[in-house]
């Protein structure tokens, strides 16, 4: 018999509300009664919450039908919802929610209730064999589970819960990792582990780069500024130019991989000083002039040999 229509045609209890049963199941429900100002309206709405529930179900609209019993149940406290929820979530093949509605219904209805449900014990064995249980382990902080694509909460290390027997897809998301990802059989009864070990993602390659002294960096011919900085590369080929005013400008060709992360220190090594340059004969004077130092270059040249010069003729050495 097909599930949704063995639910619609014979599981639904009239509803029951407090009020009109003395308040004795509120009062199991730990709840207070309706004031007699507020008793009739609250009666009235709950009933038509519950009876648009019924139609719904009656469309195979199950998720919604679930909606307006529970607003029936809050308003009420009627425990026959809690059955009405159950047989909801039970055609939804949420197993484990509809059995603890079931069993919250077994516990807090009255005598008189539970009467009209004879088979209601067996109902809850035949649920009992249909769960399974699943743990999730997984070494990603705050990674989110979803099986069969509904959304299960954050596993703090370990997760366990009740769920539908049969094939089932458990998928692991944390920030920064590669996504978890596995079908899974799930047997009744049986308690199934899954290590979930999420492989960090592979990101962009990570340049440090330290310069003695500080000079100016640039990647790929873009200026970065002064080291020490980082700079994140795409994978392939780059070239890293580290140049300074006095220094000999270094460069350091690289082939960068995703998740790399080089580190590249350069020592600059210092330009000979105008002293040193082959054409530098005598040295160097300083002349002050309207208060600005300003260097000035005195050379020689070697002396000629002494010779004359006259028409016609040139002597020379």
């Amino acid at each position: 018999m097909n599930v949704a229509r063995f639910v619609t045609t014979l599981v639904f209890l009239p509803l029951l509300l407090a009020a009109a049963a003395g308040g004795g199941d509120a009062h199991a429900q730990g709840r207070k009664p309706a004031t007699s100002k507020t008793a009739e309206p609250v009666k009235t709405e709950a009933a038509h919450l519950k009876s648009a529930a019924d139609v719904l179900m009656d469309q195979d609209r199950y998720a919604d039908a679930v909606v307006l019993y529970q607003r029936a149940y809050e308003l009420s406290s009627d425990p026959a919802l809690l059955y009405n929820q159950g047989r909801a979530f039970e055609a939804l093949g949420d197993y484990p929610t509809a059995l603890e509605k079931l069993e919250t219904f077994e516990r807090d209805a009255g005598p008189a209730v539970r009467a009209r449900v004879p088979g209601l014990k067996d109902l809850i064995t035949d649920l009992r064999g249909r769960i399974a249980t699943l743990v999730v382990r997984t070494n990603a902080p705050a990674a989110r589970l979803l099986v069969r694509q509904k959304d299960e909460g954050i596993i703090n290390i370990e997760k366990r819960l009740s769920t539908r027997a049969g094939s089932a897809s458990v998928e692991v998301d944390a920030e920064g990792y590669e996504t978890f990802r596995r079908d899974v059989e799930l047997s009744a009864g049986a308690v199934v582990v899954v290590e979930a070990n999420l492989t960090p993602k592979k990101r962009d390659a990570l340049v440090v780069v330290r310069t003695t002294p500080s000079v100016d960096v640039l990647f790929d011919g873009k200026a970065l500024g002064r080291a020490p900085l980082q700079v994140r590369a795409t994978p392939g080929s780059h070239e890293l130019v580290a140049r300074g005013d006095g220094f000999y400008e270094q460069r350091v060709p690289m082939t960068l991989a995703l998740g790399d992360r080089r580190d590249v220190e350069l020592e600059m090594k210092s330009t000979p000083g105008i002293a040193s340059k082959w054409w530098f004969w005598t040295g160097i004077g300083v002349v002050i002039a309207g208060g600005v130092a300003t260097a000035i270059v005195l050379t020689t040249e070697k002396p000629h040999s002494t010779g004359s010069f006259s028409p016609g003729s040139v002597s020379g050495p």
